[in-house]
């Protein structure tokens, strides 16, 4: 009976031993940097438990930057955040958002496992209290405010003795406490609908049409000035957004004698995507009201082609670039506009 007890046991032990194997390997993911991540939290633990984790370690440099609420930062390693990081953590891999980055798209979604030894910025309130913490060297963001820790594995108490002869029955085996629950954190939303205001100086080009005369084809006129456009916008989520603009202008002198100024009032949306931490580039559709007014006056509602891009300073302030086509509409005139085009550099301020 005892050798088969013995085979049974041993039996167990290698199917636990392949239970655990195959939780490590099953739906593991490898980026280019040779960082991995798993398709369940249990699959990440499994992995630290058993010695098998590769941990994360960061690519990029990057400084770190005090949120709202925040007075200090300072270096610590992850295992001194709390006893429950004594094992380090296993976190859900996120992408790009408070202004920080997250890890590569081929681990965004995966679970992480980070070593307990790692570096990270603890940032602190006016009481001292830490209420978030980054990747030290790349100050790139976790899942929330805190990762998810790993569990510490709680032993099992002895099985008793077998008893040969009866006895009085053996006090009860004392209990083991599991170990306490992570305390609760609050998450912080990623920002993605918000207002903005914006500004740009640059350059229009507006081109007019000359028609022949005396049977004789005339070349097109166009005259480039220096412009501004500014507007309000309004973030609707990752993709989509809307704005309302005005564009001013300097005189425009041509070459056949015509003088004339130009100015834009539109409404257009916006679609976009991020390229990096940093940097957004959308495309942009609507209408707008061109009014000419000088030796050549008239008004016309014109559809606007463009193209944008942002790079964010801060949570609040980016780089903005606009190029934007207001396209001509047929006319049997012998004089008449035709493409109006305006390229221009300046700022964005985002209400987060």
């Amino acid at each position: 009976m005892s050798y088969v007890l013995h085979r049974v046991a041993v039996a167990a032990a290698l199917a636990s031993l392949a239970s655990v194997a195959t939780a490590q390997t099953a739906g593991m993911t490898t980026d280019r940097d040779g960082n991995t991540g798993y398709a369940s939290p249990e699959a990440c633990d499994a992995a630290i438990q058993s010695g098998k984790a590769k941990f994360y370690k960061p690519q990029t440099k990057q400084k770190p930057k005090l949120g709202e609420g925040e007075v200090s930062v300072s270096s610590i390693l992850l295992k001194d955040l709390s006893p429950n990081y004594s094992k380090g953590a296993c976190d859900k891999g996120v992408a790009t958002a408070r202004g920080r980055g997250g890890v590569s798209k081929a681990l965004q979604g995966k679970w992480i496992p980070f070593s307990p030894a790692m570096e990270i910025n603890a940032y602190k309130d006016k009481d001292g209290k830490i209420v978030r913490v980054t990747m030290r060297q790349c100050d790139n963001h976790f899942s929330d405010l805190l990762p998810r820790p790993t569990p510490v594995a709680v032993a099992p108490a002895p099985a008793p003795a077998p008893v040969v002869a009866p006895a009085p029955a053996p006090a009860p085996a004392p209990v083991v406490a599991p170990a306490p629950a992570p305390a609760p954190v609050l998450k912080a939303a990623e920002v993605v609908s918000f207002p903005y205001v914006f500004g740009t100086l640059g350059a229009q080009r507006d081109l007019i049409s000359n028609g022949p005369i005396a049977g004789i084809a005339q070349h097109d006129d166009h005259d480039t000035k220096l412009a501004l456009q500014g507007g309000v916008g309004y973030q609707i989520n990752k993709i989509w957004g809307a704005e309302a603009f005005a564009q001013f202008g300097r005189g425009h002198d041509f070459e056949n004698g015509v003088e004339s100024k130009v100015r834009a009032l539109g409404l257009r949306a916006t679609a976009g995507t991020n390229l990096g931490e940093a940097t957004r580039v959308f495309g942009k559709l609507g209408v707008a009201s061109v009014k000419h007014t000088g030796d050549v006056e008239g008004s016309q509602t014109r559809p606007i082609l463009g193209l944008g891009l942002t790079h964010a300073f801060s949570k609040n302030l980016a780089l903005r670039s606009d190029l934007d086509m207001f396209l001509k509409k047929s006319s049997d005139d012998s004089r008449h506009w035709k493409d109006l085009v305006y390229l221009g550099v300046g700022v964005q301020y985002n209400f987060k």
